[in-house]
């Protein structure tokens, strides 16, 4: 019985260090939306044009973003850090200490942007403002 007892005060300790461990991490706090998600098709309401933009990507994670192209056609690439609040089926996008220019590239008609969230799965999101349509899918 003593032996039984030494077991389970070790398999207590064992139990107790594994979840303080566990909770070391950072734990993801936006459902589907975390991650990295590549942007496949612009889509401008203005005119109906299309683009499919290369290496472009929005990442996701806590309250912050990056704005990522690892390759761009105008010469330009890197990333632009951003802050996002994302509320039920609206997410609000800000990148910081940028000109409308440089959001453009990322299918933004200004460096603050909201959207409506038509979808959002594991795999998908499409994201729509008054200014484009933006598909993703996660990379």
């Amino acid at each position: 019985m003593k032996d039984f007892g030494c077991f389970l005060k070790r398999a207590g300790l064992f139990l107790l260090v594994t979840f303080i461990f566990s909770y070391c991490g950072k734990m993801p706090i936006n459902g589907k939306l975390d991650g990295r998600w590549q942007l496949m098709v612009i889509n401008y309401h203005a005119d109906g044009e299309q683009e499919k933009p290369e290496y472009t990507y929005y990442d996701f994670a806590l309250h912050l973003m990056q704005f990522r192209q690892t390759r761009a056609t105008d010469g330009g690439y890197g990333y632009i850090n951003g802050r996002f609040n994302h509320v039920g089926d609206s997410l609000h996008v800000r990148m910081i200490r940028q000109n409308k220019n440089v959001a453009k590239r990322f299918g933004l008609n200004d460096t603050i942007q909201h959207f409506s969230v038509e979808k959002l799965t594991n795999k998908r999101m499409v994201l729509n403002s008054d200014y484009a349509r933006l598909e993703f899918r996660k990379f």
